[in-house]
């Protein structure tokens, strides 16, 4: 976190952050990884929109996910040759044996989209799936989406109009154009912001265990995401 601030505008976190992007990810991405993953973060994922098959894969085996948050530089492929290597830099990453996913969260006031960033996370995401499910969360942005210099589109939209450079800058192959446009809606899933409260508060106040203590940590840490939410708002 203080790797991403160092290369922003210091002034711009003097109210704590409030609406920036890389702090709302925090606050609620920190706490849903403490959380019991079953309740909170896998019916995050149960009521998220599209990728079905993907999205179950990783739901089955949520407990043992493990999350990389802002990890940083992530090349789209391993080794690009004499091309220029692209990178992209999700919010987080969540790995298990059968999934790997990328969390792309905005902040919920207004934010677009780069051009290219929805055609580089996804050639990202299968490069590195390894035999895994890709899946690639959008969190916070409901379809159609705004991306900078072409209004609204569709993810689909998105990533159609910039697969193929993707695809040449990064030295992939661009003969499986077709096919990587075809499974788009099996890799990306959105939910919005008021959805994950809302999913938060439900499994909150239906949380019960016989340890007060246990009780009391899970109420405090979904009181964190709600409160982030409706502060960030």
């Amino acid at each position: 976190m203080l790797q991403e601030i160092s290369w922003e505008s210091a002034p711009a976190y003097r109210e704590g952050g409030r609406g920036r992007e890389n702090v709302l990810s925090a606050e609620v991405l920190m706490a849903l990884d403490y959380l019991p993953r079953t309740a909170f973060m896998g019916q995050i994922f149960r009521a998220a929109h599209g990728a079905n098959k993907s999205r179950n894969a990783l739901i089955d085996h949520i407990e043992s996910a493990v999350m990389d948050f802002l990890p940083g530089d992530l090349p789209l492929v391993a080794e690009s040759g004499p091309l220029k290597k692209l990178y992209v830099q999700p919010d987080a990453v969540l790995t298990t044996e059968n999934s790997f996913v990328l969390i792309e969260a905005k902040r919920i006031r207004r934010s677009a989209f780069q051009p290219q960033q929805l055609a580089r996370e996804y050639v990202a995401a299968l490069a590195h799936s390894q035999r895994r499910s890709p899946l690639i969360l959008v969190l916070g942005a409901e379809p159609p989406i705004q991306v900078k210099g072409r209004g609204r589109l569709s993810i689909e939209e998105a990533i159609q109009y910039e697969l193929r450079d993707v695809l040449l800058q990064s030295g992939g192959d661009t003969d499986d154009y077709e096919l990587l446009l075809s499974a788009i809606p099996d890799v990306f899933c959105w939910i919005t912001w008021d959805e994950v409260a809302a999913v938060v508060a439900k499994q909150a106040a239906a949380f019960a265990s016989l340890e007060s203590s246990v009780h009391a940590s899970v109420q405090r840490l979904a009181g964190s995401i709600t409160s982030a939410l409706a502060w960030h708002s």
